[in-house]
């Protein structure tokens, strides 16, 4: 796949998913610009990345990488009202909304063990 496309796929999902390019930095560990680069396709995330951008919109990265113009169809519209931040999202501190958006690209495993951890207190 050519960055250009994989630029506008990651792009699309980013603003279907209502965040920030800072946010989705912040979520992924690196800087806004090495983000944007991703988006305007002028670098390609390297496959750690992409698996955590994949998680992060709770996908696979197969999605991520489909070789075609991509456009959501009606099942993936849905999901993706539901997954949208919601205004609500917009009134947390900056805090809180990272640590939402770092739970998104936790393994099933790990949300178990935090949701567990978070039952014990």
């Amino acid at each position: 796949m050519d960055n250009k496309k994989l630029a506008s796929v990651l792009k699309m999902y980013r603003k279907e998913a209502k965040l920030t390019q800072q946010q989705v930095a912040d979520a992924l560990g690196i800087k806004r610009s090495a983000y944007a680069y991703y988006e305007i396709g002028k670098s390609a995330p390297k496959l750690p990345t992409l698996k955590n951008i994949a998680r992060l919109y709770n996908i696979s990265v197969d999605v991520l990488l489909e070789e075609k113009d991509y456009e959501l169809d009606s099942s993936e519209q849905s999901y993706f009202n539901e997954l949208k931040v919601s205004d609500s999202f917009n009134e947390l501190s900056s805090f809180e909304q990272a640590v939402l958006l770092k739970i998104r690209l936790m393994s099933t495993e790990e949300k178990k063990k935090l949701a567990q951890m978070l039952a014990d207190k």
